[in-house]
């Protein structure tokens, strides 16, 4: 039987964490793009020459890492409750979904449960694509359009789909 009036979640560093929801909704999306960078930085994200659109939203910024050179683009979701890391050379497009956390749906109080994200250097996930807690992308990985990744994806492929499934390598051929 589910009983969730016993459903207990540890919130720690809560009062950093409405301080950074307030500036993430606030001052966040009124600064150029390295004083966005500068603001995740001052909240613990490790944020290299990377460009992170103004509406992004950050679940817990300490649990960031982005590359350099890679794009976070408009209305990408980053719930890093675990941590999530992304490469160099790496695009989140709009709408995307990058979700660390979950329940247990074994659990008669449904507990939480989370688990990192690592997107490798070189990857796309298109537009409204969901990355489900625990999943790596190998290097190369494109994921497509609307596609939800529950598993891990190996380098240099491409997948589509719910669930995500690989439809072909990808080859980056000469300019």
């Amino acid at each position: 039987m589910i009983d969730l009036g016993r459903y207990r979640e540890a919130k720690p560093r809560r009062l950093r964490l409405l301080l950074w929801r307030a500036l993430n909704a606030t001052l966040f999306p009124l600064l150029p793009a390295g004083g966005r960078n500068l603001l995740l930085r001052a909240f613990g994200a490790a944020v290299g020459r990377s460009l992170i659109y103004r509406s992004v939203r950050v679940y817990a910024p300490w649990n960031l890492r982005v590359g350099n050179l890679s794009c976070v683009g408009p209305g990408v979701e980053l719930y890093c409750k675990a941590p999530i890391a992304l490469g160099d050379n790496t695009v989140i497009s709009q709408g995307a979904y990058l979700c660390t956390a979950s329940h247990d749906v074994a659990s008669p109080v449904m507990a939480p449960t989370a688990a990192p994200i690592v997107i490798g250097n070189g990857c796309w996930v298109a537009a409204r694509a969901a990355i489900l807690p625990g999943v790596t992308l190998g290097d190369g990985a494109v994921v497509g359009l609307g596609a939800v990744v529950a598993r891990p994806v190996s380098a240099f492929v491409i997948v589509v789909g719910n669930p995500a499934r690989v439809v072909r390598q990808r080859v980056i051929g000469k300019e």
